[in-house]
Parts: C-alpha cells; structure tokens; sequence
C-alpha cells in the first residue's frame, strides 16, 4: 500500500505562524496542538485604598489622612495584622472644586494617599475590609489574587499540555495506521495567570464580602511530530 509522502493533520483549526509551510518539513509530519487548564485557589491577594480628606488647608488635610492611616496602623496590629505588610505611597495635595450654579467654587483642598496591603493569608480579606470600613475608608479600589509561587503551577499546566499533544499525536498516528516518529519542532509561549474573579455582598453587612477566588492558568503547546512511514 502505498502512503503518501506528506500528511498534515491539525488538531485546531488555527492560523498561527508556526503552521505556515515554511516552518512544515518536507516529509510526512503531524501538527497538534495540546492545550490544558487548571484552577488554583490564590493564596496572596493585594488590597489598593485611599485615605482622602477635604479641608479648608492643605496642613487639616494632612491631618485628617495621616490621623487615619494611624487608626488604621493601629487597628491592623490589634486585630493581629502586620504593619509592615501595608505600603504607603506619596500623599496627593490639590484644589478642590465644585460647581454652585454653573459656578466653580472653591470648597478647599484635596489630601489623598494610596495605600495597599499585601495579605498574606486570604481568609482574612473580609476581616481587613471591615477594619477599613471602620475607620471610615469608602474609597476601596483593586483587589488582586494572585500566588506566591506561580511558576510551580505554571510548569504543571504546560506538563499537560505536553501530554495532550502527545495523546492527540499518537491516536492520530494511530487512526491512520502510521508510526509516530521524533519530535521535529516545538511552538511554545508561556500565558499569565488569570484570577476568576467572584465577589459576593448581602444587604445587611457594613462592607463587601469576597469568597475565595480561582486562579486559572492555561498552558498550549504547538508540536510537529514526524512520521515513520517505514514501520
């Protein structure tokens, strides 16, 4: 039975640039693609806020948001928290305006500082919020999960991917009666994890609740397996 040179099976269809003919050998070769996906509950999340002031002056502004980053400091090592795990950033001093019958008015000055905590221990995010909603903190901005060792994670998700394409390789081989031979080239570009984001809030509590997040990382792997036409 005579086998044709070259077969080229993709197992996507896609028009990536690795696919082209050029990047193909001459002789028969099978192209897949081996994708895999896994969840990872998150065990670090950043917390972006603002402490902000209007006074009349820039130096009761100042006071008022270094007051309360001080309750916050205090409230944090009460409750067990460390201190140190909160990042301070340059305080923000500007006019504030408003607008009394299309007239801008001058109401005083604007004191704001970004602040963030690193929590360490994502259990504990609702009672953070709630220490910031006590010290009457309203602007709370990003929430980011994330993980301490991603790339562990990471080399895991592409280890299946690896696998896959090999298991897609080989029934195809299979299907077509022909014998899988070396590997002839590897296509492969690492993606950034991605939180799934689920936020939860009921009516009677003082501040947002946050259940605890996913992190997804998927991992593809492009490979062109040669064939073995002789066996």
């Amino acid at each position: 039975m005579k086998i044709l040179k070259v077969i080229s099976i993709s197992c996507l269809l896609t028009t990536t640039a690795w696919a082209n003919a050029a990047t193909l050998p001459e002789q028969a070769h099978i192209s897949v693609s081996g994708n895999a996906q896994i969840q990872v509950k998150p065990d670090t999340v950043k917390i972006e806020f603002q402490s902000i002031a209007v006074e009349n002056d820039s130096d009761d502004a100042k006071r008022v948001v270094d007051k309360q980053v001080d309750q916050i400091l205090a409230q944090l090592t009460k409750s067990g928290f460390d201190q140190m795990l909160l990042t301070r950033g340059e305080l923000q001093l500007r006019p504030e305006y408003e607008y009394i019958e299309k007239k801008r008015t001058s109401v005083g000055v604007k004191a704001t500082r970004n602040l963030s905590y690193q929590l360490g221990d994502v259990t504990k995010i609702n009672a953070f919020l709630q220490i910031l909603v006590k010290n009457e903190i309203s602007n709370i901005g990003q929430i980011h999960y994330a993980l301490k060792e991603p790339l562990q994670w990471q080399i895991k998700a592409r280890d299946l991917a690896v696998q896959d394409s090999i298991n897609k390789a080989q029934g195809l081989a299979k299907s077509y009666q022909v014998s899988l031979g070396n590997v002839y080239s590897i296509n492969y570009q690492t993606n950034n994890a991605q939180p799934i984001l689920m936020r939860a809030m009921k009516s009677d509590e003082m501040a947002p609740s946050y259940q605890n997040n996913q992190i997804l990382i998927s991992e593809r792997v492009d490979t062109v397996f040669l064939l073995d036409l002789n066996k």
